[in-house]
């Protein structure tokens, strides 16, 4: 009997050595948890990280995008910290010359950063600003074009592709427009198709932000407030993260024609005839008024109609 003693011994001595496997197995493949049993980090070959919204904001604004899994955000994807963002008035009501809110956000963070936005553009004018800018070799770029849509899908997914390839291989920040009339919807279509498309593309769901928040626009559903206009950089600065140089730099402007119209959206005087002209930022659209002022201004109340309406930003 005492000659077995061994046996008993270097099986008890197997088992534990298993029962160490598994549970230093188990520790690892929970390491990559947030508490929810989902990872945080992106699978090689997953699709492009999309901001989604989500409950609270350091800024006190209510509300949130939720932080980008460790390694998404576009300044762990890069070597370089310089910066362009390219829109139409929604943009540009954060640029330095009024609010300064979005070089606010993006310079502590090490952000070298140009804002080239302008009221009323529609997205063909994106190429305006690239054949302008692309020489300066930015490492990433944020968009935000197609409040003015004139619903034609194809030709703004070919605008769209066109700057991202352009921008290539830098990382390319799609904002997907808030939808204050219902044929925004094949704008964000669109960006979502190209971010499943391009490697180099996060999207950021400024839809869903101002959705979720009224107070974030103003009466047209578009345009910023103050308090929306602090939102949309918190958010562009949490999708950049951190840039991995520095020091930040908030860069001139390259483009600051305001022409078209005022960042706040605002609807111009009438004929007296029953049509007016609303303007959203910029960029005018007739549509028939179904009341006509009375004094001596002739000014027309004028509702921008989903169908006949272009313009937005």
């Amino acid at each position: 009997m005492p000659a077995r003693r061994p046996t008993i011994l270097t099986g008890l001595i197997g088992l534990l050595g298993v029962v160490g496997l598994i549970v230093v197995a188990a520790a690892c493949g929970s390491s990559s948890t947030n508490g929810s049993g989902t990872g945080d980090t992106l699978a090689i070959g997953g699709l492009p990280p999309t901001v989604a919204s989500s409950a609270s904001n350091d800024d006190g604004s209510g509300g949130s995008t939720a932080s980008l899994a460790p390694g998404s955000q576009a300044g762990a994807r890069v070597r370089g910290n310089k910066v362009i963002l390219i829109g139409d008035s929604v943009m540009a009501s954060t640029a330095s010359r009024y609010g300064g809110e979005m070089c606010k956000a993006l310079v502590p963070l090490g952000w070298q950063t140009e804002v080239d936005a302008e009221t009323g553009q529609f997205v063909p004018w994106g190429q305006d600003v690239l054949d302008a800018r692309l020489a300066a070799k930015w490492d990433a770029a944020v968009i935000l074009l197609g409040n003015n849509y004139l619903g034609e899908q194809d030709k703004y997914r070919f605008e769209i592709e066109r700057m991202i390839n352009r921008l290539s291989p830098s990382i390319v920040v799609l904002l997907r427009v808030t939808e204050f009339i219902p044929n925004r919807r094949q704008v964000n279509a669109v960006i979502d198709e190209l971010a499943k498309t391009h490697s180099n593309v996060i999207t950021l769901d400024w839809a869903a932000v101002t959705g979720a928040d009224g107070t974030l626009t103003g009466p047209d559903g578009l345009h910023l407030t103050n308090k929306g206009r602090a939102r949309l950089a918190a958010e562009v600065a949490k999708t950049l993260g951190t840039a991995p140089t520095s020091p930040g730099e908030c860069l001139k402007s390259k483009f600051t024609d305001d022409s078209r119209g005022p960042v706040t959206g605002t609807t111009v005087a009438g004929t007296g005839t029953g049509t007016g002209t609303t303007v959203n930022g910029g960029h005018t659209s007739s549509s028939v008024s179904d009341t006509t002022s009375s004094s001596s201004t002739a000014e027309t109340s004028t509702t921008e109609s989903p169908i006949t309406a272009s313009s937005g930003g």
